[in-house]
């Protein structure tokens, strides 16, 4: 188990779709440092976020992956099981819910969490669309 969690931290926000608390993985993190590093955020704020901590950036990447919970687009099993459960998690993309320079969140329902995996400009819909489920807790 330690080795999923490695790369994610803890935000101590609920995700209002799963009700799952979020976590946030490093490899996202550091996308929004890229891409907000001394850039305005908004007509009304311009935020470094080089060189705010990652406590503080966890939150603001969680708050805006909570404000996409109704944009789920697309959910798949994940070719591997958890070491935990043995059983394959569900991956879900959302569109993004706010004005950011991407347009996707990857995300992995877990057990006890729902954890932020990657952001993307760009997903390519399948040829055989899968609707997402409405009860994600639903083993």
């Amino acid at each position: 188990m330690a080795l999923n969690k490695v790369a994610l931290e803890l935000t101590g926000v609920t995700d209002p779709r799963t009700n799952l608390e979020i976590n946030v993985s490093t490899t996202v993190r550091k996308k929004y440092r890229e891409y907000y590093s001394g850039q305005e955020v908004s007509a009304h704020t311009r935020a470094d976020y080089s060189n705010m901590s990652n406590v503080e950036l966890n939150e603001i990447i969680a708050q805006d992956f909570a404000a996409s919970a109704s944009n789920a687009k697309h959910m798949f099993l994940a070719r591997t099981s958890s070491l935990e459960t043995r059983k394959r998690e569900w991956i879900e993309i959302r569109k993004v819910g706010v004005i950011r320079p991407f347009n996707f969140f990857f995300s992995v329902i877990r057990k006890n969490s729902i954890d932020i995996i990657a952001i993307s400009t760009i997903y390519k819909k399948p040829r055989k669309a899968r609707t997402p489920i409405t009860d994600v807790t639903a083993g």
